[in-house]
């Protein structure tokens, strides 16, 4: 459930992203290879008994590394509605961030090579303005968010038909 209030009451939700866990997952690879090979020295050569507290110790050090990561990625929101983006990050040092999507000039996707195979990329939010740009990180299904985005902008810029007026009568031969 996104923690995102709306400016508007009527406005629909159309897509809801959350920050990808793979890259918090993956990054935390490099640390357990360094703790495991320091484990492996020290049960080795040091302290053959002390396996349990190295195994232990590894896994501490590896979760506390990745900590910052996971409540980042864990209080990160991200919702399309038809008519603004909502952004908001952060727990302590939250930032909010709403663009109506008629302002969004450009959506541009920029996946790693694990993003093109988990389904997660960074994407650059463009706007009229030039300096309110910002950039969403590692988020899951970025090119349907992106397609939604699109659409949305498309149906605010689509002309209206002219309304008929009700009370002209129709003229006959």
């Amino acid at each position: 459930m996104p923690r995102i209030k709306f400016d508007n009451p009527n406005e629909k939700k159309l897509f809801h992203a959350k920050e990808s866990w793979v890259p918090v997952v993956i990054g935390g690879i490099p640390v357990a290879l360094v703790c495991a090979i320091v484990s492996i020295i020290v049960v080795k050569f040091v302290a053959p008994d002390a396996t349990l507290w190295c195994v232990l110790g590894s896994i501490v050090i590896t979760l506390a590394s990745r900590l910052p990561h996971i409540f980042d990625n864990w209080r990160t929101d991200v919702v399309v509605t038809d008519r603004r983006l909502y952004y908001r990050r952060g727990i302590v040092d939250v930032k909010d961030h709403v663009t109506d999507l008629g302002s969004i000039t450009d959506v541009t996707i920029d996946p790693s090579v694990a993003g093109r195979i988990f389904n997660y990329a960074n994407v650059r939010i463009q706007t009229k303005a030039g300096d309110d740009d910002f950039v969403l990180k590692e988020i899951a299904n970025a090119y349907e968010m992106r397609s939604i985005i699109n659409r949305g902008r498309d149906a605010l810029e689509a002309p209206k038909p002219p309304a008929r007026n009700a009370g002209a009568r129709r003229m006959t031969r």
